[in-house]
């Protein structure tokens, strides 16, 4: 149900106010419903009709159990996000309808953490892109604009400690993504390819840690943001991406599994196949690095795995290898049980940082 698609044929005022409404519901804390609620609001409606000595019109009941209904309804669909299990073209326009007027994204507000607001607003705008026909151009801009503001002057994104780079690396990658369509954040793009140089270590990689050469998650989406950037034209991000791709080489096993440190001994299928990805695709310039990256997707399985439970982001990931490994068969398997575990309620491992925002925006992201 798109309880705002006809929201312009309404009169101005009641249009307002229903804006007005949904916005306080959206500020409600999160509550699950009792068991037998919608039950119990029959039965109250029942014996208040049974009360009153005048009998009101036969339908006085149902229409306002119904009132009643719905308007859990609209609480459920504005406080959660889309539906488990809802198409893309549904999760699209969630997302659109969730952009705070600021031109963010509050992860707070769906779930997650406000520490990582940078990144979910970059998330959900690359989200936004897939949509088709220029449909969301004007929530991409105020996304790029709001982001390019929340730069600071070292080039960084915000937030501080660990979440503080892992907002730049998707930020960066984000708008280096949409670059093309936003001209005006060069000096941004510029800025931030520049602190990701200035925090790469000795050995090529990044790492949230100090006195550390590097781990594979952030090396990898700091090797996507800087090939992005690469290929729009950014001459300062050559240098780094070279070193940032030697990096994961040197990480990725005879095996083909890549583990978080190179002195883990742990194996990561999220890892695995995000370093896969990021070989193929951002090293198909270096001779053997495709190759090595085709062979890292080769020793991942696109069988699910109940006993790991929902994980949004490695679901995405495996399917971009799969896809850019060749083996779209097994990355439409992962894509269908993503959509599954969704549909079950699961709850998701990355919950608490990004809420329905992130799985909203990664589903869209892993989808063809």
């Amino acid at each position: 149900m798109k309880l705002t698609a006809h929201l312009d044929e309404l009169p101005a005022s009641d249009a307002a106010a229903f804006r007005a409404l949904v916005e306080r519901l959206r500020r409600v804390p999160d509550r699950e419903p009792s068991a037998g609620l919608a039950g119990r609001i029959l039965a109250a409606v029942d014996a208040e009709r049974g009360r009153r000595r005048r009998a009101p019109a036969p339908w006085w009941g149902l229409a306002a159990a119904a009132l009643l209904v719905a308007a859990l309804s609209l609480f459920s669909v504005y406080r959660q996000g889309p539906s488990c299990g809802a198409p893309a073209a549904d999760g699209l326009a969630w997302l659109a309808a969730a952009q705070e007027p600021d031109g963010t994204w509050s992860p707070g507000k769906h779930g997650g953490s406000e520490a990582y607001r940078p990144a979910l607003t970059a998330l959900s705008a690359l989200a936004l892109a897939r949509g088709t026909e220029g449909r969301y151009a004007a929530h991409l801009a105020r996304a790029c604009a709001a982001l390019a503001a929340l730069q600071t002057a070292d080039g960084a994104f915000g937030g501080h400690g660990r979440e503080r780079l892992y907002n730049h690396a998707l930020t960066t990658f984000a708008l280096a993504t949409l670059y093309s369509g936003q001209p005006a954040l060069k000096p941004v793009l510029e800025r931030a390819v520049a602190f990701s140089r200035t925090r790469q270590t000795a050995a090529g990689g990044w790492d949230y840690e100090p006195r550390s050469e590097g781990n594979a998650a952030l090396t990898a989406w700091q090797v996507r943001a800087l090939a992005c950037a690469g290929r729009q034209g950014f001459e300062g991000a050559a240098v780094p991406l070279r070193k940032g791709l030697r990096w994961l080489r040197g990480s990725t096993r005879e095996d083909g599994s890549v583990a978080y440190h190179r002195e883990s001994f742990t194996r990561s299928d999220s890892l695995t196949a995000l370093a896969a990805y990021t070989l193929i695709t951002a090293g198909d310039a270096f001779p053997g690095l495709p190759e090595l990256g085709r062979h890292a997707a080769g020793t991942l399985s696109a069988a699910a795995a109940p006993e790991k439970g929902a994980d949004c982001y490695r679901d995405y990931v495996k399917a971009l290898a799969f896809e850019s490994a060749g083996s779209g068969a097994q990355a439409e398997a992962v894509r269908r049980q993503m959509v599954a575990r969704q549909k079950a309620g699961d709850r998701d491992q990355w919950q608490s940082v990004g809420g329905r925002l992130y799985t909203t925006a990664l589903t869209r992201l892993a989808a063809r």
